[in-house]
């Protein structure tokens, strides 16, 4: 008989020392969901064989119920232990202070009564006794009460796990299958030992808890169950419009949303089915993202997520749709475990593209018509209207000739509209462009252009001999602008215009003033709203091409206005 208790003895204690290699897996992965939980779980089904060993070799009353008691505390850290794997894996619990505080104060509550259970009774009766070895318990009221708690909070986890597994598919279905039997083995070997249904004073229960703990650790780290399903995907991806489908590294599927089963047909036993079943189209962009997560992977081995964007085609009801893919990798220790692929239908998205390519088509051709045919043509006719004016001043006298004149006025503005047009082109076309400016020499070149149309005007140039910038295209003639509108909106009989080139340590300025009547606020208000309407324009298109060249330059536009006249500055933030 001892011989046959030493072997049971030794049996319980190997199998306690076998489960706490189960332990590796939290300790190098605390960071998993539910690996708190799962090592107070191992923790407690380890002592429970174990204490219950090392009773078969220790004789005596109080050795004996000292070990009893650790075993009744591994009761309730398993307890404890089970309903956070379960709390974590439905994300329906977090651990928080509060909660770590309340499971410690469980089970030191526990151990205060044991300890003065003379003075109670609560946990074992005076009837409790030693059979050899093995305690025969007669148990108190708090024994009950503590075996209802666990009960329950075995049964609350275990029912949220039921609830998870009624509303998932796939391999999380499986899998919250596993862990909500992981419970039965344990639970049933305990309720044989506790009510006697087997004619053994030997304690059942490790024997289920080995079948528990393995099915555990497989579920949790095994299997991958929480890197490759996110733990709150019900909430995530419900109801999202996006497909959203994981995949396990031999591609095959793992879960999906319920927007990809549907707008893909994608039956509920699809786990394990390749991608290509369903997605035939994604093959290239995977096995390219494949390559190109391996070299990362190589390179970096930092385990961050990374995004690939893609388009794939595929008919949906008979019409071709358009998919935005987006593939971010699940990397563990290095190494890419599973990819999480996300199709956003944009379908709509790519046909309001091909609209507004064929309009840039239709507006780019517009613009030629009116740039190089109008504007060529109109400058053709106006240049032999001014002609003919010009015949007709010099042939006639009186009223006739004055009508003439005012036909030579009015084709010398159009075709200086027209010039002004031809800069705005250019302009558009070199948005992008940067030149280097010596503001000085492009003041002095501005001015003797400028002199040679306006010879009644008086000029000055100011400031240091150089001053070099590099910014936008278009500096010259924004400056030429408004050196002319100087001189055409002035009624003076020699205006006089100034223009003033400053170089500072951050930036550098051109000031052109005057001493006409000044920029009207009207059409200050209509640059500064950048917005032409049938009741609120600008006279002309010169202060438009300094203000688009002020834009383009990161530059800045000001205008100083008093009785004396204006003074209009260009800013420009790149000075050398």
């Amino acid at each position: 008989m001892a011989s046959a208790t030493a072997i049971v003895g030794v049996a319980y204690l190997l199998t306690g020392a076998g489960l706490l290699v189960l332990l590796r897996e939290p300790f190098r992965r605390p960071d998993k969901p539910a690996s708190t939980g799962f090592a107070l779980a191992v923790l407690g089904i380890s002592l429970w064989p174990l204490s219950l060993g090392i009773n078969y070799f220790v004789a005596g009353f109080a050795p004996s119920m000292a070990l009893w008691t650790l075993r009744l505390s591994a009761a309730s850290v398993i307890s404890v232990g089970w309903f956070l794997v379960a709390a974590a894996v439905t994300g329906r619990l977090s651990l928080s202070r509060t909660v770590a505080a309340t499971s410690v104060a469980y089970v030191l509550i526990e151990l205060l009564l044991v300890v003065s259970n003379g003075a109670h009774g609560l946990v074992f009766g005076p009837a409790t006794t030693v059979d050899g070895t093995i305690p025969v318990v007669a148990y108190g009221p708090w024994f009950w009460l503590q075996t209802v708690v666990n009960y329950g909070l075995i049964a609350v986890g275990t029912g949220l796990l039921v609830v998870e597994w009624s509303r998932s598919s796939g391999l999380r279905r499986r899998q919250t299958a596993v862990l909500s039997a992981a419970v039965v083995p344990p639970v049933a070997a305990n309720v044989v030992t506790l009510f006697g249904f087997v004619p053994t004073v030997h304690d059942l229960t490790p024997f289920g808890l080995v079948g528990s703990g393995l099915l555990l650790s497989w579920a949790l780290y095994r299997a991958e169950f929480l890197d490759i399903v996110p733990v709150a995907r019900q909430a995530a991806m419900a109801e999202m419009q996006d497909a959203v489908v994981t995949l396990d590294d031999e591609d095959r599927i793992v879960d999906c949303n319920r927007a990809a089963r549907a707008q893909f047909d994608i039956p509920r036993s699809y786990a394990g089915d390749s991608v290509g079943t369903y997605f035939p189209s994604l093959a290239g962009v995977l096995a390219v993202d494949a390559g190109v997560s391996s070299a990362e992977d190589d390179a970096i081995g930092t385990g961050r997520g990374r995004s690939s964007p893609a388009v794939v085609t595929r008919p949906v009801d008979g019409v071709v749709h358009s998919f935005s893919v987006s593939i971010s990798p699940v990397v563990e220790a290095g190494r890419t475990v599973a990819r999480v692929v996300v199709l956003r239908d944009i379908t709509p998205i790519k046909r309001r593209e091909g609209e507004l390519e064929e309009r840039e088509a239709e507006l780019e051709l517009l613009r030629q018509i009116l740039s190089r045919v109008l504007r060529h043509n109109i400058r053709n006719k106006l240049t032999t209207i001014r002609g003919n004016a010009d015949l007709l001043v010099e042939t006639t006298a009186g009223e006739d000739a004055d009508r003439a004149d005012r036909i030579v006025d009015a084709s010398d503005e159009l075709i200086a509209l027209s010039e002004k047009a031809r800069t705005i082109e250019g302009l558009v076309d070199r948005t992008d462009e940067t030149a280097t400016y010596d503001l000085r020499v492009v003041a002095e070149r501005v001015v003797g252009r400028v002199r040679d149309r306006h010879p009644h005007a008086a000029y000055a140039v100011d400031g240091p001999e150089t001053c070099t910038v590099s910014t936008g295209e278009g500096v010259e003639s924004a400056v030429e602008c408004l050196v002319e509108n100087a001189v055409e909106h002035n009624d003076a009989s020699e205006p006089t215009v100034d223009v003033t080139v400053g170089c500072g340590a951050n930036r550098s300025t051109v000031a052109v003033s005057d001493d006409g009547p000044g920029i009207s606020e009207h059409e200050r208000a209509v640059l500064h709203r950048k917005e032409e309407t049938p009741l609120a324009h600008g006279s002309g298109i010169g202060l438009w091409i300094v203000s688009w060249v002020a834009d383009c330059c990161d530059g800045d536009l000001s205008f100083d206005v008093d009785e004396e006249g204006t003074t209009v500055t260009l800013r420009f933030p790149d000075a050398n």
